[in-house]
């Protein structure tokens, strides 16, 4: 499978406030590292890691290279698929970020968004209405999984 790992997934690996998602984190860290799975990221984890502030950022990073994943570019399609999502009032216009990495994943035709936002992203309700659009602009339908439901725990 091809997956998208967003932002929230390393992010969580530093969440000492939530223990049992910091130690899935770390698990599904190296079960991707041992699959066969192909991993994903776009410029816009890239730009939210970037923001962090001091040896987090550091940390970060180190965890993102450590995935492996190839870097994917944000296309104009994305760009204008991810407007979309916002004129559907799928996401609030100031979680541009998150609507960009549906984008991004569905544009690549990518199997899977993993994610730990459940607000705006691994959310059974924004899941069906981002698919509701996709299908409306012949864009692939997606799957949005937290990395518990990808290991199956």
């Amino acid at each position: 499978m091809k997956l998208y790992i967003e932002t929230s997934v390393p992010n969580m690996l530093l969440h000492e406030d939530a223990p049992d998602k910091m130690q899935i984190t770390a698990l599904f860290m190296q079960w991707v590292g041992l699959s066969a799975h192909e991993l994903f990221i776009s410029p816009v984890v890239v730009k939210e890691i970037a923001r962090t502030p001091g040896p987090r950022r550091a940390m970060l990073e180190k965890a993102v290279v450590e995935l492996g994943a190839t870097l994917l570019a944000v296309s104009a399609e994305a760009e204008e698929l991810a407007r979309h999502y916002a004129a559907a009032r799928i996401m609030p216009a100031r979680f541009q970020d998150d609507a960009l990495h549906v984008a991004v994943a569905a544009c690549h035709h990518l199997d899977m968004i993993v994610s730990w936002n459940m607000k705006h992203l691994a959310n059974p309700n924004k899941v069906a209405r981002i698919n509701a659009v996709n299908r409306q602009y012949g864009w692939p339908l997606m799957r949005i999984h937290t990395p518990q439901e990808v290991l199956g725990l």
